[in-house]
């Protein structure tokens, strides 16, 4: 992570100050020039425009897709596989119960009661990706090699501190592709990065002429446009170049010197031992033959990774990678048995993250400015102030004060003296839902 000069002691507030962009980027902030209708407006065009060319360069069609799964069946995401990553569960009673009635106690249900009560009940779990289901569907809809689907997916990913890049809200485009089964290759792998990193170059272009005042003349930033092309480096590659430097450093050093790279296999350990690059699920992606889109974000100056993608597990890596990963009683799941029996078809997929490809396509300093998320009043009293970040909110909040407040804990600690209203952001001072 880059050092700047947001050098306020990061223990007493939310988060460290250097997840905000640098100072002298704050005024690069679109939504200093774009009002909150125009934003929305160039938001819900960068969606069109990329649904359009998925639809076209991937040959796949949209599908409406789950918010929930049933638990237990192994069809939803574990993210890294950790307690803390775990979906967020609930239960479906499946009972009749008359409107206004209150339920009676369990301590006073009769056993025949009881087991009514239990009888259809359904333990579920929020959908933190479309990883499975999506193979489960090309199946189901037998579809031809080369064919596939995708959908637009709101999840709830409650293991993640919220920040400048990170939401408990996630939002993507989840696409699949049946493929045959010599298709399986990094370079399947490689010829598809190069299509989805296609459309969002285009789409950089394409909205940057729609809406020129993203950028602010004049600001070095504003000369800040994505590569062409996009580089290629494996985790063990990246490892070795940078041998000094922890997993964000070696990312945040590569984007600053490529702009843009797909790294290839993420999730077994290195050779030398050290920590895999990411740690993976390991029902769904082969991790020989996956990897994320990272690029440097213009505004924060550090990395942001745009997409997660990969070719499919196959009988023999969904069981080795489960045994690496000492979860070999999940051998038995039914999507994990429907893969080793090869009952779903081969397949290529992946995501796409909405939010943080408008943060990145439209220069906003925080990913909720482009999304509703849950933010901590911590969060909104650090966010609001100085900096000016507009986030959008669940809820009315006052930020008048906290933007005083951080200024004046600036002054104390003997940095450079800020105004108490920023030049830009004198206009923020209560959010109300409907602004």
């Amino acid at each position: 992570m880059q050092t700047n000069n947001n050098n306020i002691m990061s223990e007493q507030l939310y988060m460290p100050m250097e997840l905000l962009p640098p100072r002298e980027n704050w005024e690069a902030n679109s939504t200093r020039r774009l009002s909150r209708i125009e934003l929305q407006k160039a938001m819900s065009k960068v969606k069109r425009f990329v649904e359009r060319r998925l639809e076209s360069d991937l040959n796949v069609f949209e599908h409406t897709a789950p918010i929930a799964f049933t638990s237990g069946t192994g069809v939803n995401d574990e993210l890294d596989g950790s307690e803390s990553k775990a979906p967020v569960k609930f239960v479906v009673p499946n009972q009749y119960i008359p409107r206004g009635i209150k339920p009676k106690p369990a301590s006073e249900l009769t056993p025949q009661e009881r087991e009514e009560a239990v009888k259809y009940r359904m333990e579920c779990e929020v959908m933190q990706s479309l990883a499975k289901w999506k193979r489960i569907m090309l199946g189901r809809l037998g579809v031809d090699a080369g064919e596939g689907i995708y959908c637009s997916s709101t999840s709830i990913r409650k293991g993640y501190k919220g920040d400048v890049t990170h939401s408990a809200i996630a939002d993507q485009w989840d696409y699949e592709i049946r493929i045959r089964r010599e298709d399986r290759s990094v370079e399947t792998l490689k010829k598809n990065v190069k299509i989805i990193w296609k459309i969002i170059t285009d789409a950089e272009d394409y909205i940057l002429s729609e809406y020129p005042q993203i950028l602010l003349p004049g600001h070095p930033t504003s000369s800040f446009r994505l590569p062409k092309d996009i580089t290629f480096v494996t985790s063990e590659e990246l490892h070795a170049k940078y041998p000094t430097l922890d997993v964000h450093g070696r990312e945040d050093a590569a984007v600053r010197e490529y702009g843009a790279i797909f790294i290839v296999g993420m999730g077994w350990p290195m050779k030398d031992g050290s920590p895999p690059e990411e740690v993976r699920a390991p029902a769904y992606d082969d991790w020989t033959m996956n990897g994320d889109i990272i690029v440097m974000h213009p505004l924060t100056g550090y990395r942001h990774e745009l997409s997660s993608q990969g070719v499919r597990v196959d009988k023999s890596s969904i069981v080795a990678q489960l045994e690496h990963r000492g979860m070999e009683h999940q051998v038995g799941w039914s999507f994990n048995q429907a893969v080793i029996k090869e009952e779903v078809p081969f397949s290529y997929g992946g995501g796409i993250g909405i939010s943080r490809l408008l943060m990145l396509l439209l220069r906003t300093a925080h990913i909720g400015e482009v999304q509703c998320g849950l933010w901590h009043d911590a969060h909104y009293q650090q966010v609001c102030g100085a900096p000016g970040i507009d986030l959008i909110p669940d809820r009315i909040v006052e930020c008048l004060e906290a933007r005083g407040s951080i200024d004046k804990k600036r002054d104390h600690i003997g940095n450079v003296k800020a105004p108490a209203v920023m030049a830009g952001v004198d206009d923020v001072g209560i959010y109300e839902v409907g602004q």
